[in-house]
């Protein structure tokens, strides 16, 4: 009888402790949300800069690199998800990794996109030290996503026919088996001279 007064008395200190601990990283999460956006910007502006030097031709091969490779292998990572084999944990942590994969693109758009002191500062030091970066990081990056968008149509495309080729060739196989019975019947209900 005493340990079933006990047991309603430690779930409500395990809610109140799940409370106090979801409280806390929230805290935690926005701090560092507040954070980061003051200090990433102007740091991914600053690496850009110091890879292109303020070479346009580099500009453009730099932007077109982060454009297309960190955007089109965080899709392919993604896609993994979707495979029926993989339980939901792991479809998280694959998810997860291809966000963390396609942070450089990320950070770009939060420079492009944002309305912090930082972000706008990153703005600046990007439009003077690397001209074209973030125009061709953007037409890399659509590039890459249109390009995957392609090559899956045409992987479920092959799949399918692959799949229809199979059902085919089992048919035909099983037209030709019953073609050799029936030709063996006929031979075997034949009389022999």
């Amino acid at each position: 009888m005493t340990e079933q007064a006990q047991v309603p008395a430690r779930k409500k200190r395990n809610w109140g402790v799940k409370i106090i601990l979801i409280l806390v990283a929230l805290l935690v999460a926005v701090a560092a949300y507040f954070i980061l956006g003051a200090i990433l910007p102007r740091w991914w502006s600053d690496v850009v800069a110091g890879q292109i030097r303020r070479d346009l031709g580099a500009s453009v091969l730099v932007g077109m690199f982060y454009g297309f490779v960190f955007t089109f292998i965080p899709l392919l990572v993604a896609w993994q998800a979707t495979h029926k084999v993989i339980a939901w944990p792991w479809k998280i942590v694959i998810l997860l990794v291809a966000v963390a994969i396609a942070t450089p693109n990320l950070l770009t758009a939060g420079i492009v996109f944002g309305t912090t002191e930082s972000a706008h500062a990153g703005q600046r030091t990007l439009s003077v030290d690397a001209g074209f970066f973030t125009t061709w990081t953007a037409i890399s990056a659509v590039a890459a996503a249109v390009i995957f968008v392609v090559l899956t149509v045409l992987g479920a495309l092959w799949r399918r026919r692959g799949k229809q080729m199979k059902v085919l060739k089992q048919a035909e196989n099983e037209r030709s088996r019953a073609a050799k019975s029936a030709e063996q019947e006929a031979r075997d209900s034949t009389p022999k001279p």
